[in-house]
């Protein structure tokens, strides 16, 4: 899932502290990563989730293949509204997740065989994955969700439970969303 990367479009927060180009830069390096990643993985199909339908142009390719418009209100509304045009397995995740790797999709994916929803929990409160096994209807699980903030995998864990819904969570990797998710990033890559 993602906006187009255009400059002043993507993470208003993050944009504020290191600038609307940084960050376009990131996305793109990122989407690039998950590109890399699919490219060889037969039974495998990536798709791009996009808040536009349009074709764009990325540093190293276009993007024009397998795009998904979003629709939906929230958040959750575009995840559940991906997750009902699939009848087999959907795993979502951001375009902000620079440790994001094959075997950590893999582990999800082989979670889904058990469960009805794997969760990748990041470090701030959130998620940077969910999951869906699509083997029995499920209800909406996204209702008051606190997005954006610290509370929004708490307020999810407490709808799954609430409606019953077998879940479980996967590896815990690093989104970027503040200066301080960035400073880490450039620290560390």
């Amino acid at each position: 899932m993602t906006r187009l990367p255009h400059v002043g479009l993507n993470k208003k927060r993050l944009s504020k502290d290191i600038g609307n180009v940084k960050v376009k830069n990131l996305l793109l390096k990122n989407l690039e990563n998950c590109k890399k990643i699919f490219l060889k993985k037969k039974n495998w199909t990536l798709y791009y989730y996009l808040d536009k339908k349009e074709i764009f142009r990325s540093f190293s390719f276009s993007y024009y293949k397998n795009i998904i418009t979003q629709h939906g209100q929230n958040l959750g509304e575009k995840m559940w509204n991906l997750k009902n045009k699939f009848n087999d397995e959907v795993i979502l995740f951001g375009s902000d997740i620079p440790n994001i790797n094959f075997p950590a999709i893999k582990l999800a994916s082989n979670i889904l065989k058990d469960n009805e929803i794997v969760i990748g929990p990041s470090f701030d409160g959130g998620f940077w994955l969910i999951g869906f096994a699509n083997k029995k209807k499920i209800c909406y699980p996204f209702h008051d969700i606190r997005w954006s903030t610290k509370y929004a995998l708490k307020d999810l864990v407490f709808n799954l439970n609430k409606s019953r819904i077998n879940f479980k969570f996967t590896e815990k990797l690093r989104d970027i969303d503040i200066l301080k998710d960035y400073c880490d990033y450039e620290c560390r890559f």
